[in-house]
Order: structure tokens, then sequence, then C-alpha cells
């Protein structure tokens, strides 16, 4: 039996591809509990080179996120449905946020913004683009290389070291400079550079320079 999401996803992990082998619009249920051994399988992976003690695992957030992803793939090379109805068509979450699931989602939801730029060329009126976006907000680990304004940081999901390191390092590796200057990214990312700050990050380097004067 072929597994159309299952082996969409895993292009996506694997190659960085979009890979869709026809118009069909979820995952299918048989396919499901695969789905969740490979993403769990590839978390275990990625955790190895993370910092201190990585966030828990949070398999059904990782799914959902595999999902939104796969169908969004699927309207934005199929589109075969009125705007009125694409939110309908998104599979929806009901998710707490906070350092586990926003790891585990960012597994599939780290593609969206390069989907997203690839839409916007494409059509950048297509409705669907305020959607992606809209849940690119409310999960902004994944979408800090998107440039994004207005996001929904609540720093007690910060409170592990590990999840906080990593999206430090993820806002310096993105050169994410309007978030480099709030709080409180802005101290963590100081302390983080220390005395090396103004040579890794020439526009974190003016920040600083504009502070110290």
């Amino acid at each position: 039996m072929k597994f159309y999401g299952l082996d969409m996803i895993k292009a996506l992990r694997k190659n960085e591809e979009v890979i869709l082998f026809a118009n069909i619009l979820e995952i299918n249920k048989k396919e499901v509990s695969k789905l969740k051994d490979f993403l769990t399988n590839e978390y275990e992976q990625e955790k190895l080179d993370y910092p201190f003690n990585p966030p828990n695992f949070d398999v059904e957030a990782a799914l959902w996120s595999a999902k939104i992803i796969y169908m969004s793939a699927q309207l934005i090379l199929y589109r075969k449905h009125d705007n009125a109805e694409l939110e309908q068509l998104l599979p929806t979450e009901n998710l707490e946020i906070n350092a586990s699931t926003m790891i585990s989602v960012d597994l599939c939801l780290r593609f969206m913004p390069i989907m997203l730029q690839e839409l916007n060329i494409i059509d950048s009126e297509d409705p669907l683009i305020e959607i992606l976006e809209k849940t690119l907000k409310r999960w902004h680990y994944s979408g800090i290389n998107y440039g994004l304004e207005n996001r929904e940081i609540n720093k007690t999901n910060f409170a592990n070291k590990s999840f906080r390191q990593l999206y430090i390092n993820r806002i310096v590796a993105s050169k994410n400079i309007k978030m480099a200057k709030t709080e409180p990214f802005y101290t963590w990312i100081k302390a983080d550079l220390g005395i090396y700050g103004k040579e890794l990050w020439n526009d974190f380097k003016e920040i600083i320079k504009d502070e110290e004067h």
C-alpha cells in the first residue's frame, strides 16, 4: 500500500523537497502510526545535537504539523477549491504552546516559510498566505526566518534552557535583527555572543554600539 503523506514528509525531512504523488487531500488514517514513528525517530536523532536537556517530544503536535504542511502543499499545487473553503480544509489544532509542542511542530513547520516564499512568487494576493502566516505567528519558532511581526511571545515558554538556546541560535543564524533588538532576546543574545558579538554579527554590533553610547 502506498503512503503518500508519509512519503511526502520523508522527502521533505530528508531532502527538503516537496513531492506530491496525487491530489489526495488528507493523510490516510492507516499511515498515521507509521508517520508518528517516523517523526519520533527524527526527533530522537535531532535532539542528539541539542544543547542542555531538550524538551519532551509531543507526537500529537508533530503529527498536526505534518498534516498542515502536507495539506498546505496540496493547496498550493492542486488548488481546486473556493477561497472561502481554505481555512476549513486545513487541519485544526488545540495545542498548548510550550517548549515541548513548539519544538515538536517545528520538525515539519520549519519548512512553511519556504513554501510561503514560493506561494508569494506564484500569487502574492493568494488568501492562503494570510492563513499560513497566522499559523507561523502562533508557532513563531518555526517562523523566525520569515520575518513576521507581532508574534505571540510568552517568556514562560523559554524556561527550558535547551529550547531557549535553540531559539537564540535560530535568530542569530537567520540574522533576524528585528527580533534581536527586542527583549528578552536582546539580553539573551548579547550574553550568548559575549565578547565576540561585535565580530560574529555586524548588524548586532551596531545595536550594542548604540546602547553603549
